[in-house]
């Protein structure tokens, strides 16, 4: 749902796919090499109980790793039930353990989480080795939405946009401080211009990625940023994300 004087956009479309099965066949029918590198993302079933959890999202692993140079571990969507507790520390320790080894894993957190509960996250995210980190997901909040565009931002379901554009670069420089740089951040929400991709970079971000700002400014924001930012994302202490093994 477009949120247009807001510049912002509520989803709740969940994890819609065919399943990893479905994604390995078609995968396995590309033609090789892509010349790009290929990230995976992994979230659980929306009917997959918490105590499945683990096994739910190792059974998309095993599916997929031989397609994936990187699996982004999605554990705090807000469309999906129970899921976002996976960012607990005894949940995320236990995901964690299962996944990470053969290819580089990242971890996509929640803007909605305290400074101290990143903290906490992050530290399992060290002691279990992820490759980095991507901040953030889309958020519950509706702080930041102008005035027309209350009522409709009151559904269901995440938002993005310009009103998450502070809180997710919050976030990243958060990540960067306490990691030290050891771990690289991907930087995502309300980037809808090369300037806002300078500032994700200026926060410690390795890399940005883009969704919302597609939507209104067009594919032609790729380039933009890219000229923009040429030569703005700092140097990682951390093995590349996706070259790293």
């Amino acid at each position: 749902f477009r949120l247009p004087a807001s510049e912002a956009v509520v989803n709740r479309m969940g994890f819609n796919n065919a399943g990893a099965a479905a994604l390995a066949a078609r995968l396995a029918a590309l033609p090789r090499p892509l010349g790009v590198p290929l990230g995976i993302s992994l979230g659980k079933s929306k009917v997959t109980p918490l105590d499945e959890a683990v096994e739910d999202y190792l059974a998309s692993y095993r599916a997929l790793r031989g397609h994936g140079d990187y699996f982004a571990v999605n554990v705090s969507s807000p469309n999906t039930p129970g899921l976002r507790s996976l960012q607990d520390r005894a949940h995320l320790d236990a995901l964690l353990g299962a996944l990470v080894g053969e290819k580089p894993v990242l971890v996509k957190i929640a803007p909605d989480l305290t400074e101290a509960a990143i903290a906490e996250l992050l530290e399992v995210c060290l002691a279990r080795g992820a490759a980095g980190v991507i901040a953030t997901n889309t958020t519950l909040s509706r702080d930041g939405l102008a005035g027309v565009d209350v009522e409709r931002g009151a559904q269901a379901g995440g938002l993005s946009g310009r009103p998450l554009t502070g809180r997710a670069r919050d976030v990243v420089a958060v990540v960067h401080r306490e990691t030290g740089g050891r771990r690289p951040s991907i930087g995502v929400g309300g980037v809808l211009d090369p300037d806002d991709a300078a500032r994700m970079f200026d926060a410690g971000a390795a890399l940005v990625q883009l969704y919302t700002g597609f939507i209104y400014r067009g594919p032609a924001l790729v380039r933009a940023a890219v000229r923009a930012t040429a030569g703005s994302a700092p140097p990682s202490t951390a093995p590349d994300p996706v070259a790293g093994r």
